[in-house]
C-alpha cells in the first residue's frame, strides 16, 4: 500500500515500468561498454586516482590521506569492493556507473511528474547519449553521481512541496549525499530554499510582519504545529546525522574536515586559481561549446584534456526546442487567462496584499535586481546568484497574487533557476573544464522536452492532434534510436595518441622486480597515479629536488626524465619513463 502511494505520487503507472526496463537495459548496456572502454583508454583525469587513493585508505591500507576530505560517498562504497579483493578501478567504474544508470532512471521519473511516458523516455535516453555525458560515464569521476543524486534529492523536494511533506525525509538525505558526493551540489540548497518559498509566499508575509503582525504570528504558530514542519525537523535530524557520520569517517582516517575550506571557497564566488590547468579567461567557453557537449562526432585529447568537436545538426534541433520551451513558458505567462478565485462575487484577500502600494513596491524590486544581478556578472558570481534568486522569489509572490496557478509555473521556474544557477556560477569561474557544465543538463532537458510538449498542446487545440501526435511521437521513437546508436558507438568516436596506462606499465615492473618495494621509500614525478598504481604512498619529488633526492635514503625513484644521477642507476625505461634504484 505504501510503494502504491508513491508510485501514484511520482505520477508512475504499469505502462511505466515497461519504459523503465527499456531504460535500465540501456543504461546497464552503456554503462557495460563504456567501463570497458575506460579500462582499455586508461585513466586521464588526475583527480581519479585520488578517488581511488582514498578508497584505499577507507579499505585499510597504507596510503596517502591528504586529499581524503573528498567524495567520501564514492570512495568509501569503492572501499567495500576493495575490501572484497576487487581491487582494482573496475571497482571504482562500477561504482560510479550505478549512479549514472540512476540518474537516467531519475530524469525519468522526474519528467514523467509532468510529461508523458514517452517524452519522459525520451529525455531520458537523450540524458544516456549526449556526447559529453558519455566521455564522463562510469570512468570514476563524480559529476554525473553528483548530477544524479541531485535529480532524485529535487524531485523528492517537489513532491514533498507539492504533495506530501512525508518525502522531505527523503529530499534532504538525499541532498546531503549529493554535496558529500561533489560539493558543487551546494547550489541545490538555495534552489529548495526557492522551491519552499514558492509555496510558502515570502512577501506576504513580509506584507504581514509590516500590516497584521497578528495574522502573521497566527500563520507561524500553524506551520510549527503542522506536519510539514515535523517532517522538515525530522528530515533535518537526519542530515545532521550523515554529515556526523562522514565528518567522523574523515577524522578516523587521520585527515581534516577540508571540505568546509572548499564549500567556503565555492561560497564566496572565488574566480579560481591562475596556476590551475584549466584556467582561462575565455568567458563563453560553454557557450560556444555547448553543442559539442551534446553530440559530437569526435573526441582528441589535447595532452590529457578531453576535446569535443563537430557537433551535428541534432545539438542545435535540441538547443532550438531548449530556447522555444523557455519562449513558450515565459509567452504563456503574459497570455494566460488569470485564474482569480472569487469568493461571494469578490476576489479572495489571499490574491491582495495588505498594503494597497505593496505590489506596485515588488514589481520596481524586481525590476531594478533583475538589471543589478546583470551588472554585477562580471563581479561576483555569488553577488549575481543571490540577487537572481530574490528575484525569483518576487516573481513566484506576483504571479501568485496576480492570480496564476502555481502549477502551471512553478516547476518551469525552478528548472529556469536550476539551468541558470549552474551556468552562470561555471561561465564566472576561471577554471573550465567540460565536464563541469553536466550539472546544466537536467533543466535542459526539462525545457527541451516541454518544448516538445507544448507543440503537442497546440496540435490538439487546433485539430491536429492524430496527425501531429503520430508524426511527434515518430520523431521521438527515432531520436530514441538516434540515442541508443549515439552511446553504444561513442568509444569509436574517442581518438588518443597518448598512452594514459604508461604510468602503470613502470609501477608493474617494480612490483615484480622488487616484492619488498612497499617496505621501502619510493620517490616519483607523478604521486597520484603512482600512489594508486604502487598501492602505497610514495614520496613527491620535482626536478628541482635532485639534491634532496642524493641525499636522501630513498630506494626507489621513478621520472620522466633520464637524469644523470651519482648514487642511483637506472634499472628500466620504457615509454618515456625511468626507474633509478639506489645504488650507495
Amino acid at each position: 500500500m505504501v510503494l502504491k502511494n508513491i508510485f501514484e505520487d511520482l505520477n508512475l503507472s504499469r505502462n511505466d515500468f515497461s519504459y523503465l526496463l527499456i531504460l535500465t537495459v540501456f543504461s546497464i548496456l552503456v554503462t557495460y561498454v563504456l567501463i570497458g572502454h575506460n579500462l582499455d583508454l586508461g585513466i586521464y583525469c588526475s583527480d581519479v586516482f585520488v578517488y581511488l587513493t582514498n578508497s584505499l585508505t577507507f579499505a585499510g591500507f597504507k596510503s596517502s590521506n591528504v586529499y581524503l576530505y573528498l567524495s567520501p560517498l564514492i570512495c568509501f562504497l569503492t572501499s567495500l569492493l576493495f575490501r572484497l579483493g576487487f581491487l582494482s578501478e573496475t571497482s571504482l567504474y562500477v561504482v560510479t556507473g550505478i549512479f549514472c544508470i540512476l540518474g537516467n532512471i531519475g530524469i525519468y521519473v522526474f519528467l514523467k511528474n509532468r510529461f508523458s511516458s514517452l517524452l519522459s523516455l525520451c529525455g531520458a535516453f537523450l540524458f544516456g547519449a549526449f556526447s559529453l555525458n558519455l566521455l564522463w560515464w562510469a570512468n570514476g569521476t563524480l559529476d554525473i553521481p553528483a548530477v544524479s543524486l541531485s535529480i532524485w534529492a529535487m524531485l523528492f523536494t517537489v513532491l514533498a512541496i507539492d504533495k506530501d511533506s512525508k518525502y522531505y525525509i527523503l529530499a534532504i538525505p538525499l541532498l546531503v549525499l549529493a554535496i558529500f558526493t561533489r560539493y558543487t551540489a551546494l547550489f541545490l540548497i538555495p534552489l529548495i530554499l526557492l522551491y519552499f518559498l514558492s509555496y510558502h509566499d515570502f512577501f506576504t508575509n513580509f506584507d504581514l510582519l509590516f500590516n497584521d503582525r497578528g495574522g502573521l504570528l497566527g500563520k507561524v504558530k500553524s506551520f510549527l504545529k503542522s506536519n510539514e514542519f515535523k517532517n522538515i525537523i525530522k528530515s533535518f535530524a537526519l542530515a545532521v546525522v550523515l554529515i556526523m557520520i562522514f565528518s567522523a569517517l574523515i577524522l578516523s582516517f587521520g585527515s581534516h574536515l577540508s571540505f568546509l575550506t572548499q564549500s567556503s571557497t565555492f561560497a564566496s564566488g572565488s574566480k579560481g586559481e591562475v596556476i590551475d590547468n584549466a584556467y582561462t579567461t575565455d568567458t563563453f567557453f560553454y557557450l560556444h561549446d555547448f553543442p559539442n557537449f551534446l553530440f559530437s562526432d569526435y573526441v582528441i585529447f589535447d595532452d590529457v584534456i578531453p576535446v569535443l568537436n563537430d557537433s551535428n545538426f541534432v545539438s542545435y534541433i535540441l538547443i532550438g526546442l531548449f530556447a522555444l520551451g523557455i519562449m513558450m513558458f515565459i509567452y504563456s505567462l503574459f497570455n494566460q487567462k488569470h485564474k482569480i478565485k472569487i469568493k461571494n462575487g469578490e476576489m479572495d484577500r489571499s490574491s491582495k496584499y495588505s498594503n494597497k502600494h505593496f505590489k506596485s513596491f515588488a514589481w520596481i524590486l524586481f525590476v531594478l535586481l533583475l538589471i543589478v544581478s546583470i551588472l554585477s556578472f562580471k563581479i561576483n558570481s555569488l553577488i549575481t546568484l543571490t540577487i537572481l534568486l530574490v528575484d525569483f522569489v518576487i516573481l513566484f509572490a506576483l504571479l501568485k497574487k496576480n492570480g496564476f496557478d502555481r502549477e502551471d509555473y512553478s516547476l518551469n521556474i525552478l528548472m529556469l533557476a536550476w539551468f541558470l544557477v549552474y551556468f552562470i556560477f561555471f561561465t564566472f569561474l576561471n577554471i573550465k573544464v567540460n565536464r563541469y557544465i553536466i550539472t546544466v543538463f537536467p533543466a535542459f532537458i526539462y525545457f527541451a522536452i516541454y518544448a516538445i510538449n507544448c507543440i503537442l498542446d497546440w496540435s490538439k487545440e487546433h485539430k491536429l492532434e492524430f496527425k501531429s501526435k503520430n508524426i511527434l511521437n515518430l520523431v521521438l521513437i527515432i531520436l530514441i534510436v538516434f540515442c541508443i546508436f549515439s552511446a553504444l558507438s561513442f568509444p569509436a568516436t574517442v581518438h588518443y595518441n597518448e598512452d594514459f596506462n604508461k604510468n602503470k606499465v613502470i609501477a608493474d615492473y617494480l612490483i615484480d622486480y622488487d616484492s619488498d618495494y612497499a617496505s621501502k621509500d619510493v620517490a616519483v614525478f607523478h604521486q597520484r597515479s603512482l600512489n594508486w598504481f604502487l598501492k602505497t604512498n610514495t614520496i613527491a619529488l620535482t626536478d628541482d629536488q635532485l639534491d634532496y633526492l642524493e641525499a636522501s635514503n630513498i630506494t626507489y625513484y621513478i621520472s620522466d626524465d633520464n637524469f644523470k644521477l651519482e648514487n642511483y642507476t637506472m634499472i628500466h625505461q620504457e615509454n618515456g619513463l625511468y626507474l633509478f634504484k639506489r645504488i650507495s
